[in-house]
């Protein structure tokens, strides 16, 4: 009898179903849009027009500084969970009454879904820890979807910036390519707001508009805080 693939799903798969969320992907693309508008206009300003490899570079190496940060502060997150869980998991598996094993479940499961178990559901849900192996032994390391989901902040927040920095390498007005850079940006932000809005499962527009909105704010708020 053949094993259904989709019962054990890739690292990749781990990392986009698991690990991480699309406001994850989105939130970490949307900082490293901020960072760039931010970082161009700065420099540009403060050197009445700085030469276009300083842009580039600042840019860049900004966002590829953040995003190892942004990295491996996740991979702490993920390390601390995993610990945290087991020892909860481990709790909940020494329990002494089913009330209690409900109370425990809050830590997994939304508060208003465990209010509405039945008894015979909780009951249900106990039977199956106490018979898996979960909160038993030693807590687990996170593997090699630890080591994707770095990476995968790192690309997002790094690549991110590479269409906003194109009209700096190839419009030879400085200032058109600066408002170029800039204007792409806010599109992005744009999108990024529509593609957060149909995830929540909202209106797109009134969303994409709205996140632009605060985006462009939160742009302005940094280069009036100095970058």
């Amino acid at each position: 009898m053949q094993e259904n693939p989709e019962q054990h799903p890739s690292a990749w798969q781990r990392v986009l179903q698991d690990i991480t969320t699309p406001f994850d992907r989105v939130s970490e693309m949307t900082y490293g849009v901020i960072m760039t508008l931010t970082i161009i206009s700065v420099i540009s300003a403060a050197s009445g027009g700085a030469a276009r490899q300083d842009l580039i570079v600042a840019a860049l190496g900004c966002n590829l500084a953040w995003g190892l940060v942004d990295a491996l502060m996740l991979m702490v997150r993920l390390r601390v969970e995993r610990v945290h869980q087991h020892g909860r998991l481990r709790a909940l598996r020494g329990v002494s009454s089913d009330a209690d094993f409900r109370d425990g479940l809050d830590e997994f499961l939304p508060p208003r879904l465990v209010a509405a178990l039945q008894p015979e559901e909780v009951l249900r849900l106990r039977r199956r820890l106490l018979a898996s192996n979960l909160g038993t032994g030693e807590a687990r390391g996170g593997g090699v979807e630890a080591w994707l989901a770095g990476l995968l902040i790192v690309l997002l927040v790094t690549g991110i910036t590479l269409p906003m920095i194109l009209p700096l390498w190839l419009v030879s007005d400085d200032l058109l390519a600066l408002r170029l850079a800039q204007g792409i940006g806010v599109v992005m932000l744009f999108g990024l707001g529509w593609l957060l809005a149909r995830w929540a499962g909202d209106s797109p527009w009134p969303g994409a508009l709205g996140f632009t909105t605060l985006g462009v704010a939160m742009t302005g708020l940094c280069i009036a805080l100095g970058g």
